[in-house]
């Protein structure tokens, strides 16, 4: 628990103080025991490194003032101490004349021995050691002729001829010395800690803190605070008012209530301060300001909200992942750079299996924004009011089962990144209004919530349907498709990347090959002649299952063109599309191909609003002969 010095002014009482000690019987505690008669030879002696310092009467007082933070408790002297001391006295001397002297601890309360024993006694306080001396040539020309006190007064009073009786210090004054000391040492060793607490939290917090007294003068100003605020240790003492009148710290001490959440401009910078005031007993006596860059408060929100939600937030493909080395592809490759340059607004659009989220994550992680969060949301997948609290996320209590608490949005996730609206065109006209919100105001409210929370967010949507023709039939938002439309990114379908097919193919079919410890097979001429000839509606995607297909499917080590029909069966269309070779592009048609005319065309596609899949199942045929049918008619070109 600590260490304990007893200063003792005479050797006998070294043993009563060891055996007092033992048989209070605390574990923990060090004694140590210095045999000294004044604060002098006691500097002489011992460099003091204790807890704690126990002494008596004058030697007490004088370490109380030279030993600073170290505790000095007194060995008091008891009266039954002083009664002992005066009847030894009147046993060994016929004394008229007693004088009793030391330190105001050592005699309080001696004068009443007066009454009790009849006796006339002089009572004498010493203060200092240096004035001991003169005190007793002055008691001794009164005539005085006794001299009771401690070590110090006797050894003067004996050398200028006086009799002396020692004051010895009985056990119990010992006891309760010990006691007082092993308290006080817990309570100094309590108020350490604290202070230390404070002292940490102060110098690690990140936020500025300055306090000021009822004046309005500093009192305090932390690492933090100097930082931001430019000021040093030396502004302590100092009026607020006159160094940082922005901290408005004398307003709050006048008015007596808290100021929280203010923006103020301080050393050139924006920080957000509060302002709350100490009360005691009703009135202000001081006041805390506390503040924090706002640029600070930004940043490490966004380092929450990535390890809060750090799944699905991390965009892990670059340009480097898009395969192909075609015309059409490279120069796709070129403008998805550029665009990752600036931090416009981005509309993905191409047919489905084109890569359209591999584009959004290389233009994300390409950008200034590649350290903050990549939030992907297929707008398509979830039904509207799920989409809705997905997206702007909901209040406690917003609807029935919202969780305790609320939820945070996905756009509030995305601060400081991006997130990929995935078929955007899928939106309904009420989230397509909510959505048109985020992109002018760059802010959002959670369902149920009043409160608005503003997100630096840029937005990549794709879609594989057209969005003018969508806006001219009243489809989509005109207002909404001119903030996405901002920068237009057209991925080629494969047919148009004829270069790029049997390469594809081959490092798929390693891929799946060596996934699946299968010998990894070729392809041979007649059936990457059947891949060429192939129109590929669900182009890469499909392309890489075809190869998964091919890696699992294929016995031999060279694929033949038998293999790639093998793994077509069963698609509409498409067998006889491969066998058909003299004609591919009737075959193209298949046998669902009916004579549809351009006014049927587009009726089914305004019926199904736009969507290939739904417009080509109304009228019976397949989603590539509804493709081919609009290119020919020049439909959406």
């Amino acid at each position: 628990m600590g260490k304990i010095t007893v200063i003792i002014p005479y050797s006998q009482m070294q043993a009563v103080v060891e055996r007092t000690f033992q048989e209070q019987n605390d574990p923990g505690w060090e004694l140590d025991i210095i045999f000294a008669t004044g604060v002098r030879e006691i500097a002489r002696r011992r460099d003091f490194s204790t807890d704690v310092v126990v002494a008596r009467g004058v030697t007490a007082a004088a370490l109380k003032r030279l030993m600073g933070d170290t505790p000095v408790v007194d060995m008091p002297v008891s009266g039954y101490d002083i009664l002992r001391a005066v009847k030894a006295c009147q046993q060994r001397f016929a004394a008229t004349k007693i004088a009793i002297v030391g330190s105001q601890d050592m005699i309080y309360g001696a004068k009443s021995i007066e009454d009790i024993m009849d006796i006339k006694l002089a009572v004498v306080e010493v203060r200092e050691e240096d004035d001991a001396e003169q005190s007793i040539r002055n008691i001794k020309n009164s005539g005085v002729d006794i001299v009771i006190g401690g070590v110090m007064s006797t050894q003067i009073a004996e050398r200028l001829g006086l009799k002396t009786v020692f004051i010895e210090t009985g056990r119990e004054a010992i006891y309760h010395a010990l006691r007082e000391a092993k308290r006080v040492a817990r309570v100094r060793r309590q108020e350490q800690e604290r202070s230390e607490q404070f002292r940490t939290i102060l110098d690690y917090s990140t936020e500025g803190i300055i306090t000021v007294d009822a004046a309005g003068a500093i009192n305090l100003v932390n690492a933090a605070a100097m930082k931001i605020t430019g000021l040093s240790g030396e502004a302590v003492g100092l009026a607020v008012d006159k160094l940082l009148p922005q901290l408005g710290l004398s307003r709050v001490l006048a008015s007596g209530r808290a100021e929280l959440g203010e923006v103020e401009t301080v050393n050139g910078q924006q920080v957000a301060v509060n302002r709350v005031p100490i009360i005691i007993r009703g009135q202000a006596v001081g006041a805390v300001a506390t503040f924090q860059p706002v640029a600070d408060i930004q940043a490490l929100e966004g380092k929450i909200r990535q390890k809060i939600y750090k799944r699905g937030l991390v965009a892990r493909l670059t340009f480097d992942d898009i395969l192909g080395d075609s015309p059409a592809i490279r120069q796709t490759i070129a403008i998805a750079r550029e665009f990752s340059k600036v931090n416009s607004n981005v509309l993905i659009t191409g047919e489905t299996g084109t890569g359209k989220e591999i584009f959004a994550q290389s233009i994300h992680n390409a950008s200034s924004r590649r350290k903050g969060p990549f939030v992907a949301v297929n707008c398509a997948a979830l039904p509207e009011n799920l989409l809705e609290s997905e997206l702007f996320g909901y209040a406690e209590g917003a609807f029935t089962g919202a969780a305790r608490g609320g939820k945070m949005g996905l756009f509030e996730l995305a601060h400081g990144g991006t997130i990929f609206l995935d078929e955007i065109s899928e939106i309904s006209p009420k989230l397509q209004g909510r959505l048109l919100r985020v992109l002018q105001e760059r802010e959002i409210m959670r369902l149920g919530d009043d409160r608005v929370i503003p997100v630096d967010v840029r937005i990549i949507a794709a879609t594989n349907r057209d969005l003018y023709q969508m806006m001219q039939a009243g489809l989509f938002r005109q207002d909404l498709y001119y903030r996405v439309d901002v920068l237009k990114l057209v991925l080629p379908p494969l047919r148009e990347r004829q270069e790029d097919i049997i390469p594809l193919m081959q490092h798929f079919l390693k891929l799946y090959c060596l996934r699946s410890n299968r010998p990894v097979k070729e392809i041979g001429p007649d059936a990457q002649a059947m891949l060429r000839r192939y129109h590929w509606p669900g182009n890469v995607r499909e392309l890489r299952n075809i190869a998964e297909r091919l890696a699992v499917l294929a016995s031999g080590p060279v694929i033949g063109a038998r293999d790639i029909a093998a793994v077509l069966t069963g698609e509409t269309g498409r067998r006889k599309a491969i066998n058909e070779t003299a004609e591919p592009a009737a075959a193209l048609a298949g046998a669902n191909d009916v004579d549809l005319n351009r006014a049927i065309l587009l009726k089914a596609l305004e019926e199904a609003d736009y969507h290939y899949g739904r417009a080509a199942a109304r009228l019976g045929i397949s989603r590539t002969t509804l493709w081919r049918r609009l290119k020919q008619y020049q439909v959406g070109e």
